[in-house]
């Protein structure tokens, strides 16, 4: 059971319905950023967009 009024559900209703049809993010309340305030850090990121087998180092613990 929520505290929520039932416009509140006919609204996320027409909120999800909308999303639905033209792509998730569409239309959002109001607190939701539309750009997060962080990004990824991707200094670190590999350049290779597969996984080779052979390009894997071979790690030994003596």
């Amino acid at each position: 059971m929520t505290n929520q009024p039932a416009s509140s559900d006919r609204l996320m209703a027409a909120l999800d319905m909308i999303n639905g049809k033209w792509g998730r993010g569409t239309l959002r309340t109001g607190s939701v950023p539309a750009t997060p305030d962080w990004g990824m850090r991707r200094e670190l990121m590999s350049q290779s967009y597969t996984t080779r087998l052979d390009q894997l180092w071979v790690v030994k613990a003596k």
